[in-house]
């Protein structure tokens, strides 16, 4: 059975591979080839017999998955005799976008490419969610809601039975991790044996519906559609240091079955809505839009905010609705009735919002933008910043001005002091006397000859000086000396000047400079802390006193979320080929023409209000319908439409569009609620299935699209993980709050190793994974997600077997068993079963673990033999395919 399910799962890779390499190709490549390629390889023009509008001929020219074995890579990439295009090397994204795209099979679509596209309004997706009467079937006493009557029906069609029940451990074990990610415990295998009842199992999903557990483990699924992490990935990687909250919101939104619609319309417009309550959860919600990869060094600023809309387009019309928005930025959507006009009404609004605080100077950074959770307590922060800043720039201008009043008067001196100071350590002459002889300030002096004692390189020359030549010795250091102190001024004159503009236009401050001695050990000895360095007069002691204060006094910074907020509102123009450089005819605001005829004429602002209201609107075929894909796709491992993100007409048709519609009127019926809707689910005999396949289910069924039985699936890394923690007694259950180090850390390094808070909370960096995320299948969290992929690979047992972590939780696991002195070796053994494995040993398998850790102690020999044969049988129980695979 398990060869049937990975080949069979093999055999759907090259599916899901195409999919996203015809995405890539319409999002990425085919601008690229538009607006370079088309001149010379499309039409009438067919040079070397290639079209590159059509795709004729184009196999010629790649290497399905090979990049470097392909001309038409070698090329655009100059790398051999014909360098394509010839009026110039395309750009570093652009051929890194074929790269990936031959890399990914180099498939071409089959549609024509035409200059209209006809709207089709007959695709299932698009038709309206119709009220299903649940269908009748022959075996009733097997129907637990209505969920099993869809079901069943299928089954029957094709004359077969549904597997039988689960067992009630097994049950137990699924459902404790489906609602929640961790086992169960022993007080709750104890009490779900010991409830006979036939609301037994009910009362079990409502008790873990209602466990905060629960919302860590739903809220992790909605992270992964809204490609959640900790960073902005790409170029520079800078960390989103309130993203946490936006990770907490939904934790929160989950537990409290925030309803569907409302959560929705939060994360799109929540900072728009009016009203007191839920004020700051709303303005967090935002981090839907603002969280996503972005661009910060792209110096093209305005390619770079249209890459930003560009991705939450994608990434709302993906979560949300299904569909590949974003493949109609540079044309008419090759497949589905998507038209360009749609995708730029949309970027109109999305581009009416601020995602950016600061589009930065040229040359450096833009800044991310950042919003208050308390505008009274922000605006009181914000003052005394304000004040702080301009204090500080009153303080540098008042030194700056005594500093070039006293340098005036005492650089032009520096060689009569030299002299003085020489003559005072050489020939023995009273400082008094040379600076009344000298007209030189006695104090001064004596600081120049105290200096001078000191056993420095730069006084070389000074000390090798005789009476005749010291006045000329003197004179050059006066040179080196101004030479130093003009660059020196410039440098902070520059740096009054572009601190002063930083401030005004709020940007990230330059720190004061410091001078580097080694460009100039005299400069620096004698300007700070010698006989060089200015005493603050009055004023600028008053000034620096004033400043000091308040930065003593600064508070700490307000509670600040990772969000978005309305900014000028755009007359966004389509852009002819995607290319924003080449503006085309205008287009008002408006939503997807093929489920919106009409469209709204009297959008505010932004637009994204109306776009939160239309997207919830119970006549949209799509978005209740999206969710409780997603959700029965949770519960059973496989979604009703298997391509969650894509319900065009390149995606797959829904394996019971019935029981889907049904589900989706039910949801709405039901307030939206999330909890009923598992509850519909999980109450149904279709989930109480065992795995098992019958015979003639396996010929008939053999991909389970029938659900002729429960899905097998290995747990996700998360519950992998969090697990072992478990199991070892480690786990710190506090919930939320932020995991990063306070400050400006770019890139802080994350050790998911020292960490015992559950996975969820382990900050994501997209430009790093962490090796066990990445390991097992996490994902990359760059765009929105139908689905962890599935791999059973190789890596992924060996870290079972041989990682330093697994090893240590091993260990925890086992003394934990022995430091339970109760416990007979039988009953230790009995209880790591119930703890790892959600069942009773049999009494074969108790026999054959004490035999292996008998034998394994006097393997190792030595005081503590007996702790690591109990380490190294509770590492083989969690090593098993029955603990990473759910009944």
């Amino acid at each position: 059975m398990a060869s049937l399910r990975s080949c069979l799962f093999l055999l759907t890779l090259p599916l899901l591979a195409q999919d996203a390499g015809l995405e890539h190709f319409e999002k990425k490549v085919r601008p690229v080839l538009a607006q370079h390629c088309y001149a010379c390889h499309s039409g009438n023009v067919k040079m070397g017999g290639l079209d590159l509008q059509t795709g004729v001929n184009v196999s010629s020219f790649v290497v399905r998955g090979d990049p470097q074995q392909s001309r038409l890579y070698s090329a655009v990439t100059y790398g051999e005799k014909v360098k394509m295009p010839p009026s110039g090397k395309l750009g570093a994204e652009a051929i890194a976008s074929i790269r990936e795209w031959i890399g990914l099979g180099a498939d071409w679509p089959n549609a024509p490419v035409t200059a209209e596209k006809k709207l089709t309004t007959n695709h299932w997706a698009f038709q309206p969610v119709r009220n299903v009467v649940p269908p009748k079937v022959k075996n009733e006493a097997w129907v637990q809601t209505n969920v099993d009557r869809f079901v069943l029906a299928k089954l029957e069609a094709q004359g077969l039975k549904p597997a039988g029940a689960v067992s009630k451990l097994a049950l137990l074990r699924r459902v404790t991790y489906d609602l929640t990610g961790l086992p169960p415990s022993l007080e709750e295998i104890d009490a779900f044996l010991k409830d006979e009842s036939k609301q037994a199992y009910a009362k079990v999903v409502d008790k873990l519906l209602a466990s905060p557990r629960y919302g860590e483990r739903w809220g992790r699924h909605w992270l992964d559609v809204a490609r959640y992490a900790d960073s902005t990935g790409m170029d520079e990687d800078h960390i989103y240091p309130y993203a946490w909250r936006y990770r907490d919101y939904v934790v929160n939104a989950f537990n409290a079955d925030l309803p569907f619609n409302q959560f929705v319309q939060e994360q799109i417009a929540g900072d728009l809505m009016t009203g007191p309550e839920r004020k700051q959860e709303r303005t967090v919600a935002t981090g839907f839009l603002a969280l996503g990869p972005k661009p910060l060094a792209q110096q093209d600023r305005i390619k770079m905010i249209y890459d930003v809309v560009d991705e939450q387009i994608d990434t709302v019309s993906k979560a949300l609705l299904g569909l590949t928005v974003s493949c109609a930025r540079c044309h008419d959507h090759k497949f589905d009735p998507i038209l360009t006009k749609d995708y730029y009404g949309l970027a109109s609004i999305f581009a009416s919002t601020q995602s950016f605080r600061n589009l930065g100077r040229p040359g450096s950074v833009s800044y991310l933008y950042n919003a208050p959770l308390d505008a009274g307590e922000y605006g009181m922060y914000q003052a005394h910043r304000w004040r702080t800043y301009s204090k500080r720039i009153e303080l540098e201008d008042a030194a700056a001005e005594d500093a070039t009043r006293e340098n005036l008067l005492l650089r032009p001196k520096i060689a009569e002091y030299l002299v003085a100071a020489w003559k005072a350590q050489h020939l023995k002459k009273p400082t008094a006397a040379l600076a009344e002889e000298l007209g030189l300030e006695r104090r001064l002096l004596d600081r120049w000859v105290d200096l001078a004692k000191k056993d420095a390189d730069y006084w070389r020359t000074w000390r090798e000086a005789t009476e005749e030549t010291i006045a000329a010795v003197a004179k050059n250091y006066q040179i080196t000396y101004d030479a130093t102190a003009t660059k020196w001024d410039t440098q902070l004159s520059n740096w009054r000047r572009r601190y002063a503009q930083e401030v005004a236009a709020d940007r990230d401050l330059p720190e004061r400079p410091k001078f580097d001695g080694k460009d100039n050990s005299f400069f620096a000895a004698t300007t700070f802390g010698g006989p060089m360095e200015l005493t603050d007069s009055p004023r600028v002691a008053q000034l620096r006193a004033e400043y000091a204060e308040l930065e003593r006094t600064m508070p700490a910074e307000p509670a600040m979320a990772s969000a978005v907020t309305d900014g000028p509102s755009i007359q966004q123009r389509i852009f002819t080929r995607g290319d924003h450089l080449n503006p085309g005819e205008p287009v008002g605001k408006q939503f997807l023409t093929v489920m919106t005829p009409k469209q709204p004429h009297d959008i505010k602002g932004s637009g994204r209000m109306e776009l939160a209201a239309w997207l919830t609107d119970r006549s949209n075929p799509l978005t209740a319908r999206v969710f409780v894909n997603r959700v029965w796709q949770g519960h059973f491992g496989e979604a009703l439409v298997r391509t969650a993100n894509n319900w065009g007409t390149t995606g797959e048709k829904p394996s019971h569009p019935e029981l889907l519609d049904y589900l989706a009127t039910q949801f709405v019926e039901q307030g939206w609620s999330v909890k009923a809707l598992h509850r519909t689910i999980l109450l149904s005999n279709a989930y109480r299935m065992s795995t098992t396949v019958a015979p003639e289910a396996k010929q008939a069924d053999p991909s389970n699209r029938l659900l002729s039985r429960f899905p097998r699936a290995r747990m996700s890394v998360e519950q992998i993980r969090d697990s072992f923690l478990v199991l070892d007694g480690s786990l710190d259950g506090a919930l939320g709050g932020p995991m990063l180090p306070s400050g400006k850390m770019k890139r802080p390094k994350v050790e998911p190793d020292d960490m015992t808070r559950r996975t969820l909370y382990i900050p994501v960096r997209r430009g790093s994974i962490p090796t066990v995320l990445a390991t097992f299948d996490y994902g990359d969290a760059t765009t929105s997600s139908d689905g962890r992929p599935r791999t059973n690979v190789a890596p992924q047992a060996l870290f079972m077997m041989n990682s330093k972590y697994v090893v240590e939780h091993a260990k925890g696991f086992a003394d934990r068993l022995l430091t339970d002195e109760s416990l007979t070796d039988s009953s230790r053994i009995d209880r790591a079963y119930l703890l790892a494995l959600t069942r009773k040993a049999e009494p074969q398998e108790v026999d054959r673990a004490l035999s292996y850790i008998a034998s394994m102690a006097q393997k190792l020999g030595g005081n503590d033999a007996r702790a690591k044969a109990w380490q190294s049988f509770c590492h083989v129980l969690m090593s098993s395919n029955e603990f990473v695979f759910l009944p």
